[in-house]
């Protein structure tokens, strides 16, 4: 039985948070839910996720800033991240790109597309 995948999920939404949680665990990842960014910087200090999730638009920081700060991290350079948002596909992929993120998802697919997705994405971008 090989090793679940790691995600670390970050989303200021609980009800989402939860909500998308549940999802990615019924697929078989192994999910840490964060909702601030202090919970978020804590967790990535003790537990190396495989793939990172992050919602855009939070009160305490962007999704893009984060991801920026991570791409510059020494210890967290190589982890693949994910913007999700309400934001449309388009719009959405250019504001990755921008960023330097590995991809992304619009919340607006609903979360059984995002299952998928976060399925296609962990095949193609990273093993």
């Amino acid at each position: 039985m090989h090793e679940k995948r790691k995600i670390l999920l970050i989303d200021d939404s609980e009800i989402t948070l939860a909500m998308e949680k549940a999802v990615l665990e019924a697929r078989g990842y192994e999910v840490i839910a964060t909702s601030s960014l202090v919970e978020f910087e804590k967790t990535l200090q003790t537990w190396k996720p495989d793939l990172i999730l992050t919602d855009i638009h939070m009160p305490e920081a962007k999704g893009t800033d984060i991801c920026r700060t991570l791409k510059n991290e020494y210890n967290t350079q190589d982890i693949p991240i994910i913007l999700f948002s309400s934001l449309g596909d388009d719009e959405l992929a250019k504001l990755a790109e921008q960023v330097g993120a590995d991809g992304s998802l619009s919340k607006g697919n609903g979360l059984e597309a995002m299952g998928e997705k976060i399925d296609e994405l962990v095949q193609s971008i990273i093993w």
